[in-house]
């Protein structure tokens, strides 16, 4: 990448609003999952809806192996980690992260809906119950992703020859990314359950 080529990537990640972006993609997404739930109706959601009362309840008293379920999660979560992290240094990398934030906002609104009819308010309360405390290590992961993508000194393209590449910032910055996702991965799997379950039980 030559010095006009470097200039004119840091004049365009100045102007672009990439935050303001962002948050309109999640909020666009966010209402299209409601819409879609509404779109299914009301007895479709409580008859098919997963947010069924009878096996919310049974979740309360299910034993659950954390060791095992923390290596599902952590097999889930790195797919979508991996794909990131391949994307962040080609082109198609902000277009890669506004995908999965749109998909879990998506997401987010059809449960908030199900969650509503199903169970009513507290149900609403269960879907927040259900990405907490991990949301903080997802959350830090998503930054770092931003960082690489929107960073204003970030380049581009992948340095090219072994000593160029570890100087890149962006591999720093997606190993600390990488950290804070499995953090939230470790606390999906063993405290998110305990808290889950306790919050089920006071139902």
């Amino acid at each position: 990448m030559n010095q006009r080529s470097k200039e004119t990537a840091r004049v365009f990640s100045a102007k672009l609003p990439w935050k303001g972006a962002l948050a309109v993609c999640f909020l666009l997404f966010f209402l299209f999952g409601i819409l879609t739930a509404n779109w299914v109706g009301q007895e479709k959601l409580v008859q098919y809806g997963m947010l069924n009362q009878y096996y919310i309840n049974q979740m309360a008293y299910m034993d659950l192996d954390f060791h095992a379920y923390f290596w599902y999660v952590f097999k889930q979560r790195m797919h979508v980690f991996a794909l990131l992290a391949f994307a962040a240094f080609t082109r198609f990398g902000a277009f890669a992260f506004a995908g999965v934030l749109g998909w879990y906002a998506f997401s987010l609104g059809y449960l908030f809906v199900n969650a509503l009819v199903c169970m009513g308010f507290g149900g609403m309360l269960l879907i927040v119950a259900s990405v907490f405390p991990q949301i903080f290590g997802y959350a830090a992961a998503g930054a770092g992703f931003a960082k690489i993508l929107f960073g204003q000194s970030a380049e581009r393209a992948m340095p090219i020859g072994r000593q160029r590449m570890w100087k890149n910032p962006k591999l720093y910055l997606l190993f600390a990314a990488f950290l804070c996702a499995v953090a939230g991965i470790w606390l999906e799997s063993y405290v998110n359950p305990v808290l889950l379950k306790a919050y089920i039980r006071r139902m």
